[in-house]
């Protein structure tokens, strides 16, 4: 079983935002992460529409439907390079990039935590994944998740040859690919 991490490119991913055609979140979402999967893999990451749970009362029943959180914005996790850049604006419904002139600027990781986008582990890493700590006093330890507990997560890390459980925020760690 081999480990792979995320290439250096990968790691230089930032979020973005493209202001969209009225009701196009969701085919411009799609449209996005299929870019994502083949033809610019590794250099668009993914793309999200930040939607919250509500309840509601329709025709005297009472459900929870999802409801955008921003209407008419798409985030997306990519290299912004000049090509990724022009095919993003290329994708039918999208009007433009949101920031100063004619080049998209990043949004900050508190503005991703604030528009709720799942750019964490909770959504990424299950129980028993394997990680590696980016950040701290056990840098580049490799481990194992073995509890997530909203942003928390507790990783199972081998010294001095047992086994210890340490508990991370999902800001210190880094999703380790198995290949094989």
């Amino acid at each position: 079983m081999a480990i792979q991490t995320l290439t250096k490119t990968e790691k230089k991913a930032l979020w973005y935002v493209l202001f969209t055609y009225y009701n196009a979140e969701k085919r411009v979402k799609e449209h996005i992460n299929n870019l994502a999967k083949n033809e610019y893999r590794g250099q668009i990451i993914k793309a999200e529409v930040p939607v919250q749970k509500i309840t509601v009362s329709r025709g005297g029943k009472i459900k929870q439907v999802e409801e955008k959180i921003f209407p008419g914005y798409v985030f997306v996790k990519a290299v912004m390079t000049p090509e990724v850049m022009a095919a993003l604006k290329r994708i039918n419904g999208v009007a433009h990039f949101v920031g100063g002139g004619n080049e998209p600027v990043p949004i900050t990781p508190a503005e991703v935590k604030r528009a709720r986008i799942q750019d964490n582990l909770s959504e990424e890493f299950k129980d028993g994944d394997t990680v590696m700590i980016a950040d701290g006093p056990f840098e580049n330890f490799v481990g194992k998740v073995v509890k997530i507990n909203g942003r928390n997560i507790s990783v199972s890390l081998n010294m001095f040859g047992r086994d210890i459980e340490v508990i991370f925020s999902e800001e210190q760690l880094e999703k380790l690919q198995e290949c094989g």
